[in-house]
């Protein structure tokens, strides 16, 4: 059996791609949600094919170079510490809910481009 020793692979994830159709949408879209800055010129109309947005321990790329059709399952999850907030923040942001609350604790929500996201109180 080989072991994974030698591989140099990091265990943990550098960056996460999410293709998006409208770089400017999405990048304002997920900076509201995550109450993030943004760059001013891509909201200026010098949009560049990729955009980074820093959380914690990785990135998320939002990236226009090719887009892909959304998947019908979340692509990732997000943590955090109360569901009922986090639903009503995305209700009275009007988005799109597919699921409000799952086992108490979970609401799959999607972004501008159809991608599906969840939310979990962990």
């Amino acid at each position: 059996m080989k072991t994974t020793a030698g591989s140099r692979l990091e265990k943990r994830v550098g960056s996460i791609f999410i293709h998006v159709s409208d770089m400017k949408r999405a990048v304002e879209w997920y900076s509201r949600v995550f109450d993030l800055p943004y760059n001013e010129d891509y909201i200026e109309g010098r949009l560049s094919t990729v955009y980074t947005l820093h959380f914690e321990g990785t990135e998320i790329l939002l990236d226009s170079n090719n887009g892909a059709a959304p998947a019908p399952q979340p692509l990732m999850f997000f943590k955090t510490d109360n569901i009922w907030k986090t639903l009503q923040f995305l209700k009275e942001s009007e988005f799109v809910i597919h699921n409000e609350i799952l086992e108490n604790k979970i609401v799959i929500f999607e972004d501008p481009d159809g991608n599906r996201l969840m939310a979990i109180q962990m």
